[in-house]
C-alpha cells in the first residue's frame, strides 16, 4: 500500500471487525422474511409457464372460493387504477439521435406474456400455504406464440418480431464516440488499413443467475389516515426505488415510505422495481391489512433480472512491434422481454467508458445493439458492462500476443498509459484523473513469479499436466451518478447520527463509514451511528451501485464533517470568547490556549442557540459532493492446471494487485477482492444460464446451475497499490466490482495459455468444455 493511503486506512493490526458482524452472526438481522407484522396476508403469485403466448382468458372463481382466501388480484384490476409501467429504459440517444424504445411492462400481463414466470395474477390468503395451493386454482387459457430466446438469432431475418417499434427485435442502436464529421471513424479506417497485424476474436459473455443469499421479500401496507403507502423491501437505495413505483402508481414521493434494513446480498439485482410490488401495494389498500411476499428460490431464478448476455466481435490493430493502432468493438446484447431501467447502459455506456481500459489506444470504435428476446429482462450485476470491456480486450490481446508471436505480458508492457500521460483522456472522451499501470503490472508479475512460469509449466508436463498463466488487467469507470449527499446531527448523550443514502448488502457501511467520522471529528466510534434505508428518515441518494459509496458516500461524509466543523469553530469562538481565527480542533476539541470545549458540548449549546434566534442553524448539517468518476485499475495474474484426461483444472495461484485509490479499510476492501474473485471465477468456470428454444429456462435450480464451491475458490494473494484519486474529497476509487471484472480474462487467458494453440473456448470453462477444446486441438 502507498504511503499516500496509509493515514486513511484501517490496517489489519488495528482492525477490531465489523461492527455489522456481531448481530448478523448470532442469527439477530432483520431481513426480509423477519419484517413480517402481524395479521399480514400472504401473496403468491401465479406467473406464466410459457415464454411467448397470447393470454385468451383468465378465470380466478375456483381460486377466490378457496380454503383462507381473501382476493385474487388480475391485470384486469390493476388496469382500472390505470397504472403505468413498472420499466422503462433511461433515454440517452443513439444512433441518429433515437432514443430506446422502452414497451410498456405491466405489473400482471393481461394481454400476452413474454418471458417464463412473467406473473399474470396475484393471490393473496391468510396463510402462504393457503395462498399457493389456491394459486393452482387459477384457470389461464393460452394461445402460443414462437419464441425467440437467443441474441443473435433474434436479430436474424425470419425471427419472431416481439414488438412492432423495434424492428428486426432491436430496441436500441447504439455508437461512440460521436463522430459529427466522420474524421474520427476515418482516422480508425486508416489505422486498420495500415496496421501489421490485425487480429479478430468471437466473444460469448454468458447470461448469469445473481443468486444473492437472500431471495427477495416485500412487505406492502397502507396508512388511510396519512394517505401513505409503505413497501419494506431489500434495495440498494430506496430513492430511485420510490421514484419508480410513484411514476407506476402516479403517486407522490410522500404517499409512499420505502424502508429496507438488513439486505442478504444485492449486487445491481435488488436496485429495481419489480412486478410484485405494485400489486401488493394496491391489495394493501385495497384489503386495509399488510401484504407480504417471499420469493422462493425457485421464483428467483425466474423473476430476478439477470446479468451479461452479450455476443461480441472484436478486431485490434497492431503495428510490426506490436503497438495498438486501433480498436473496434461491435456487440448485440440480450435485454430479455422488456428494458429495465439502465441494461442498455450496461452494453453501451459503461463499456465505452471503461475502454481502452489501461492502454494507449488512439483510435476505437463502439457498435451496441441492444435486443429483445422472450426471456427475463437482465439488468446491471456486479461490473455491469466492467467485466464484458475488460474482456473483449483482454481476449484480444491475448490472441494477438499468439498471432504477432510477442510475449503477453511484454504485449501489454509496450502498450500501457504512462504515468507521465495522466490525466489522460481516451478516444470515448473519458479522462483518467490518477494511476500508475506499469507499476502495477510490474508488480503483479513480481508477486506471481512471471519469470519463473516456464519452469514450472515443464515440471507439470513431466506430471501429464498442461499448466498455463494468465493476465487480466482491468480499469472501471466508477460513480454513476455523480453526486450525493451525507447528512450529521448531534443527539442526546454524544451520539453522532450519519444519514447516507445508499443501501448496504454486505459492504460493511457502518464500519467504514463509521471510522471516517470519527477520524475526521476525532470522536470515538461507538459514538457514530450510521442510518440509511428509510426514506422518511434519510437523505435520499443515488444508492451502492457502480463502486460508488466510498467515493461518493465517503467523500459526501468528508465534506459535512468539514461543514460541522467550520460552524463548530464560529460557535466555539463565542463560547470561549475568543476569534474564529484562533480556535483550533483537535480529538473532539475545541481549544483557544487553556481554554477547551468538546465537540458535543458545542453542538448543545449550538441547538439552544439557534433555538433562540442568535445563530441562524445548530451543528446538524446536510453536505453534498459533485464529483467527476474513478477509475479503479489493477491487474490479476492467474495460473492453472488442467488434467489432460479429464479436463478438470486446479487454479494453484491467483494474485490481485490493485488500485482502489486511498484504502479506508484494508481488510474490508480485500474481502472485496475476494468476493469480486468468487463471482468471477464463477463466471469463468461454472455459471451458465440456459434457456432452450421453447423458451424454457433449463438452468432453474442449483442443481443445474454451477454455482463455484469452496474447493473451487483458490487462495487469493491481495496487494494494493494505492494512488490517490485527485477527484474526490477521500481520494478513493472504488473496489466493489475489481474481482469481477479481473478475474473472467484473467483465467480464461489462463486456460487458453494452457490449451493447445488453436483451441477455441468461451465461458464456463467446464472440465467438460476443456476436455472438448483439448480434443478439438488433436
Amino acid at each position: 500500500m502507498s504511503a499516500s493511503s496509509a493515514a486513511l486506512s484501517t490496517p489489519h493490526a488495528d482492525w477490531h471487525g465489523r461492527v455489522e458482524d456481531n448481530a448478523l452472526l448470532r442469527g439477530a438481522g432483520r431481513f426480509g422474511d423477519d419484517l413480517k407484522p402481524e395479521g399480514a396476508l400472504a401473496a403468491f403469485f401465479v406467473r406464466s409457464p410459457h415464454a411467448h403466448a397470447k393470454i385468451a382468458r383468465v378465470d380466478v372463481a375456483a381460486a377466490k372460493a378457496a380454503p383462507g382466501v381473501v382476493a385474487v388480484i388480475t391485470g384486469a384490476d390493476l388496469e382500472a387504477e390505470h397504472f403505468h409501467s413498472i420499466s422503462h429504459a433511461h433515454p440517452i440517444p443513439g444512433r441518429g439521435g433515437k432514443t430506446p424504445y422502452s414497451p410498456d411492462r405491466p405489473s400482471l400481463a393481461q394481454d400476452r406474456v413474454m418471458h417464463v414466470g412473467e406473473p399474470v395474477a396475484m393471490v393473496i390468503a391468510k396463510t402462504a400455504a393457503q395462498a399457493q395451493d389456491a394459486a393452482e386454482k387459477v384457470e389461464v387459457e393460452y394461445e402460443m406464440l414462437r419464441p425467440v430466446t437467443d441474441v443473435r438469432e433474434a436479430v436474424k431475418p425470419g425471427a419472431p418480431q416481439l414488438w412492432p417499434e423495434a424492428p428486426g427485435n432491436v430496441g436500441f442502436d447504439w455508437t461512440a464516440p460521436q463522430d459529427p464529421d466522420g474524421k474520427k471513424n476515418a482516422a480508425l479506417e486508416k489505422a486498420f488499413a495500415e496496421a501489421a497485424h490485425v487480429v479478430k476474436v468471437e466473444l460469448v459473455n454468458q447470461r448469469l443467475v445473481v443468486a444473492s443469499l437472500e431471495p427477495r421479500a416485500a412487505t406492502a401496507s397502507y396508512d388511510l389516515d396519512n394517505n401513505r403507502y409503505e413497501l419494506r423491501c431489500g434495495n440498494q437505495g430506496f430513492a430511485g426505488l420510490r421514484a419508480q413505483i410513484c411514476e407506476a402508481m402516479s403517486i407522490k414521493p410522500d404517499e409512499l415510505h420505502v424502508v429496507a434494513e438488513d439486505v442478504g446480498g444485492a449486487f445491481g439485482m435488488k436496485g429495481w422495481l419489480y412486478p410484485e410490488y405494485v400489486p401488493m401495494l394496491y391489495a394493501s389498500r385495497k384489503l386495509k391489512k399488510p401484504v407480504h411476499w417471499v420469493s422462493t428460490r425457485s421464483e428467483a431464478f425466474l423473476t430476478d433480472n439477470q446479468g451479461r448476455d452479450s455476443v461480441y466481435t472484436v478486431e485490434l490493430a497492431l503495428s510490426k512491434r506490436g503497438k495498438f493502432l486501433g480498436l473496434r468493438v461491435d456487440v448485440a446484447g440480450n435485454m430479455g422481454a422488456y428494458f429495465t431501467g439502465v441494461a442498455h447502459f450496461v452494453v453501451t455506456l459503461h463499456i465505452s467508458g471503461c475502454l481502452p481500459t489501461v492502454y494507449d489506444i488512439p483510435h476505437a470504435q463502439l457498435n451496441a445493439r441492444c435486443v429483445f428476446t422472450n426471456t427475463l429482462p437482465t439488468g446491471p450485476y456486479r461490473g455491469a458492462g466492467r467485466p464484458e470491456a475488460s474482456y473483449l480486450l483482454e481476449r484480444v490481446i491475448e490472441a494477438a500476443a499468439v498471432q504477432t508471436g510477442i510475449d503477453p505480458a511484454e504485449l501489454r508492457r509496450r502498450n500501457l498509459i504512462q504515468p507521465a500521460q495522466m490525466p489522460y483522456t481516451t478516444a470515448f472522451g473519458s479522462t483518467y484523473d490518477s494511476g500508475d499501470f506499469p507499476a502495477v503490472l510490474e508488480r503483479a508479475l513480481a508477486r506471481a513469479d512471471y519469470a519463473g512460469f516456464a519452469a514450472r509449466k515443464k515440471a507439470a508436463k513431466k506430471q501429464g499436466k498442461l499448466r498455463g498463466i494468465g493476465l487480466g488487467c482491468y480499469l472501471e469507470i466508477a460513480g454513476a451518478w455523480p453526486e450525493e449527499s451525507a447528512r450529521i446531527s448531534f443527539g442526546d448523550g454524544g451520539r453522532v447520527d450519519v444519514s447516507i443514502g445508499s443501501g448496504a448488502s454486505g459492504q460493511g457501511h457502518r464500519t467504514v463509514f463509521g471510522n471516517v467520522v470519527a477520524r475526521r471529528l476525532g470522536v470515538p466510534f461507538d459514538n457514530i451511528r450510521l442510518l440509511s434505508g428509510d426514506s422518511a428518515r434519510d437523505v435520499p441518494g443515488f444508492g451502492a451501485v457502480a463502486s460508488r459509496s466510498a467515493m461518493m458516500c465517503g467523500g459526501a461524509i468528508a465534506r459535512t464533517t468539514d461543514l460541522v466543523l467550520e460552524k463548530g469553530k464560529r460557535v466555539a469562538a463565542m463560547l470561549l470568547q475568543a476569534e474564529e481565527n484562533e480556535v483550533a480542533y483537535k480529538d473532539g476539541k475545541f481549544a483557544v490556549k487553556n481554554r477547551e470545549v468538546s465537540l458535543f458540548e458545542v453542538a448543545e449549546r449550538a441547538s439552544e442557540l439557534a433555538r433562540q434566534g442568535v445563530i441562524p442553524e445548530s451543528l446538524d448539517t446536510t453536505g453534498s459532493i459533485k464529483v467527476p468518476p474513478s477509475f479503479p485499475n489493477g491487474c490479476h495474474v492467474a495460473e492453472v492446471e488442467i488434467d489432460t484426461e479429464t479436463g478438470a483444472l486446479a487454479i494453484v495461484n491467483y494474485v490481485a494487485v490493485g488500485d482502489c485509490g486511498n484504502v479506508l479499510d484494508e481488510t474490508i476492501v480485500e474481502g472485496q477482492v475476494h468476493g469480486g474473485v468468487a463471482q468471477g471465477l464463477g463466471q469463468a468456470l461454472t455459471e451458465n444460464t440456459v434457456y432452450d428454444d421453447s423458451g424454457q429456462l433449463v438452468s432453474a435450480s442449483f442443481m443445474d446451475y454451477g454455482m463455484p464451491r469452496a474447493d473451487t475458490m483458490p487462495a487469493v494473494a491481495v496487494e494494493h497499490f494505492a494512488i490517490a484519486c485527485k477527484t474526490n474529497p477521500l481520494g478513493t476509487k472504488g473496489t466493489g466490482e475489481a474481482g469481477t471484472t479481473a478475474a473472467p480474462p484473467a483465467l480464461m487467458n489462463a486456460i487458453l495459455n494452457a490449451l493447445p494453440e488453436g483451441a477455441n473456448l468461451d465461458m464456463p470453462a467446464t472440465s467438460d468444455r476443456v476436455w472438448k477444446a483439448l480434443q478439438a486441438t488433436k
